[in-house]
């Protein structure tokens, strides 16, 4: 599975996000979800579809510095007497991981479920400034 950065203006190289999650025709592909990320002055934000999903089927963690979303969308079994024609859904489990920047704070992770889409919220630490040593002079 790929981690992708977390930098700012540069949150991750889409091409990278395909080519990343492939697998060989031995594993079937697993079920990626769509990932919006962006930042505003305070914090870094991720939304992520995942209709269908039971928000308890859900995991948010941080570890080293690597935010993971992971969890599982379940099959609908067909209605019993159904014939399907054509199924384009997936199903199974994901996992999506992210390395955050240096100045977020990975300890203070929020995350909400709306509409089908878990929206996660990285706050960033308050940059430490220069403190300026008045020379004295003797």
């Amino acid at each position: 599975m790929s981690t992708y950065s977390l930098f700012p203006n540069r949150l991750f190289n889409l091409a990278d996000a395909f080519l990343g999650e492939r697998r060989d025709n031995a594993n079937p592909p697993l079920w990626v979800p769509a990932v919006d990320a962006s930042e505003d002055e305070t914090s870094y934000l991720l939304a992520v579809e995942l209709p269908g999903v039971n928000p308890t089927d859900v995991k948010v963690v941080v570890r080293d510095n690597v935010l993971t979303i992971s969890g599982e969308r379940t099959a609908v079994p067909p209605v019993e007497g159904s014939k399907n024609h054509i199924t384009e859904r997936v199903f199974g489990s994901f996992q999506r991981r992210f390395t955050l920047p240096k100045n977020a704070d990975g300890g203070n992770v929020t995350a909400e479920f709306k509409n089908g889409v878990l929206l996660t919220s990285i706050p960033k630490r308050e940059e430490v400034k220069p403190k300026e040593i008045e020379i004295k002079v003797a």
